[in-house]
């Protein structure tokens, strides 16, 4: 009987080693598959940004011989020199610069002002007045373009800086990531503050701000994003080249020949290199911002 009971306790635990390995493979076998559709899209994503600025060190002739190529034969400077010299990239550079610095500063105010109001003060119709604010996010950029263009014309502002930045000035989705994120901090706070005699622009400013700094980041981040990729409209409002963002300044490299895609892809690298930058230095605040503002609906 001993004999029997040794030999099925061998056996229970020869199976249990066998359950453990055969879980431990599957385990392995699942994350190699995962790893390898991460590594194969991680390529395909980067693919296209590596093709640019492999091919943006290439000359006018050696592109054209071969513009597939994913390492030029001959390494040169040509397509930046030319882009910076005869492109004036600089000069797109900087009105990109300057376009979207004015629409983060106006839309940080402005949605977190209207966010604030939304999440914390209590009127009458809120609910409604949000939800038809936010149906204003479902119209696409195609529709409002002509009204929008006509109002800022009426208004003499077309072909100015003033023109291109002032239909930026706010947003559905901004007011809302802020107000997701506002609805997040403890009413507490804020009672304790009305109780020591704080007004609303006050408790605003020093008590729902600073709290408010991932979401902010985050915000700030997609503004700019947004406004740097602006084309349309820049291209619609704007006929003064000198004022012309990066994204549309490119175009301009071309004739009635050919395109000049050294340059373009050049100029394409020197665009992209802020945004790559900024993505960089705010990604903690991005997966912060993002989650806390999901919190709560």
């Amino acid at each position: 009987m001993a004999v029997l009971q040794k030999a099925t306790r061998h056996e229970m635990e020869a199976t249990a080693r066998r359950s453990r390995v055969q879980a431990l493979v599957m385990d392995t076998s699942f994350m190699a598959l995962v790893y390898g559709v991460l590594i194969i899209l991680a390529v395909v994503t980067v693919l296209p940004y590596y093709w640019m600025v492999i091919n943006s060190f290439k000359t006018i002739d050696n592109f054209y011989t071969d513009p597939y190529s994913l390492w030029p034969e001959t390494w040169s400077l040509e397509a930046y020199l030319n882009a910076v010299g005869i492109g004036r990239v600089t000069v797109y550079l900087r009105n990109s610069f300057a376009y979207s610095a004015v629409v983060l500063v106006a839309q940080l105010l402005i949605n977190s002002l209207a966010a604030y109001a939304f999440a914390r003060i209590q009127f009458k119709g809120n609910n409604v007045v949000f939800l038809a604010f936010l149906t204003t996010m479902m119209l696409p950029g195609s529709v409002t373009l002509i009204p929008t263009y006509v109002l800022v014309y009426s208004m003499g502002l077309a072909n100015t800086f003033t023109g291109v930045v002032i239909p930026s000035f706010a947003g559905a989705f901004g007011v809302f990531l802020l107000r997701q994120f506002f609805l997040n901090i403890p009413s507490e706070l804020e009672d304790a503050a009305l109780i020591d005699g704080a007004g609303r622009l006050r408790i605003y400013w020093q008590i729902i701000i600073p709290l408010a700094k991932p979401a902010m980041i985050t915000l700030g981040v997609f503004i700019v994003l947004a406004e740097w990729q602006s084309f349309i409209w820049p291209l619609v409002v704007l006929t003064d080249y000198e004022k012309y963002p990066i994204t549309v300044g490119l175009n301009l490299f071309k004739d009635e020949q050919r395109v000049f895609w050294p340059y373009i892809l050049a100029g394409s690298v020197i665009g992209s290199a802020p945004l790559i930058g900024i993505f960089l230095i705010s990604q903690k605040f991005l997966i912060g911002g993002i989650t806390l503002s999901g919190l709560k609906g």
